[in-house]
């Protein structure tokens, strides 16, 4: 049975950011400051006078965006230097959050995932030269607030996290193969089928399952139908056959997710705590460290969210407070 286990705590102040980077951890915001785990420092060489305060980074770490989470503004970074800015559209801009990862194709290339036209339209540029891939002129895009996007590690599935008017919470699936064909596919919802239960947090279980954590929201009073998730569920999905693997209900809200295996996931929500995907109990809980309240991409309404960097594959994860990062790793009970 997996439990949380702190591995490395690092005196730190007035971290802005952090991303996985080879073993370590770097501040991106913060300049590039890199935090070894064995609790060395390499300082920052840059300042960047903005309010940014997040960051992600491509597959090989040869490019990063750092961005307001409740704003429109971003940088492209190549090895810490700048490329070239990147805007979203201000349309409820100060309420979710901005909607950026990168990618790497077959080919190698590297690719960023952002919303720079429309609140509603995904696009995908190459991140070196800024070519748009994705630029055709008759796009009819759904009317999604796309935001948390994400992409598997085999780089086949594009997830997009975010939410429809009233607000309601959705998840959007694409083909990245198929998007950088055909633009169009990135319009539709045919990859996922709707829900009537509000899916407030997703991620990628592996290369062909998702991770999905419900609320109390539904649309269904009734009986749940085939393949329909429940409220206050958490559930996994096989998305080739495009159906539930397993779904029970929840004790608790889980927040933002990261999978162990099929049998376990970490939440966040207040803190990091250990799911079982077959019970929705809570088998192990850290309730020392505060990881937030963050349910939805919509979080302009709770305190501001703990700065933290989830690493899956590895099963660990880092979250910053004023005085230190504290690098947690899952571990397996023998």
């Amino acid at each position: 049975m997996p439990e949380l286990k702190i591995v490395s705590r690092i005196d730190a102040k007035q971290v802005r950011s952090l991303v996985w980077s080879d073993g370590d951890l770097v501040d991106w915001v913060g300049g590039g400051t890199r935090f070894e785990l064995r609790g060395r420092i390499i300082p920052r060489p840059v300042y960047y006078p903005f309010r940014f305060d997040a960051a992600c980074s491509s597959p090989t770490g040869e490019y990063a965006v750092i961005y307001e989470r409740l704003g429109t503004k971003g940088l492209l970074l190549r090895r810490g230097e700048i490329l070239r800015e990147i805007d979203r559209s201000f349309y409820h801009a100060n309420a979710y959050e901005f909607p950026v990862c990168f990618a790497q194709l077959k080919s190698g290339r590297e690719v960023l995932i952002h919303c720079p036209c429309e609140y509603n339209q995904i696009d995908i540029d190459d991140a070196e030269t800024g070519e748009r891939i994705t630029k055709i002129t008759d796009r009819k895009p759904i009317d999604c607030f796309h935001s948390r996007l994400s992409v598997d590690v085999s780089g086949k599935f594009l997830l997009s996290a975010g939410w429809v008017w009233h607000p309601f919470d959705v998840i959007c699936l694409f083909r990245l193969e198929t998007a950088i064909v055909d633009p169009h596919s990135l319009d539709d919802l045919k990859e996922f089928p709707s829900q009537p239960t509000e899916t407030g947090t997703a991620c990628f279980c592996g290369s062909d399952r998702l991770l999905i954590a419900t609320s109390d929201e539904s649309l269904n009073d009734g009986e749940l139908g085939e393949n329909e998730i429940g409220p206050n569920s958490i559930c996994l999905w096989d998305i080739p056959n495009a159906k539930i693997l397993s779904q029970t209900k929840l004790s608790e809200p889980a927040g933002t997710l990261m999978p162990i295996n099929e049998e376990y996931a970490v939440g966040f929500y207040k803190h990091p705590k250990i799911i079982s995907l077959r019970t929705g109990e809570i088998i192990h809980r850290m309730e020392e460290l505060n990881s937030g309240l963050q349910t939805s991409s919509i979080i302009h309404h709770i305190a501001q969210v703990p700065i933290m960097a989830v690493d899956a594959q590895f099963k660990r994860f880092a979250i910053a407070s004023d005085s230190e990062i504290v690098v947690v790793n899952v571990e397996t009970q023998r």
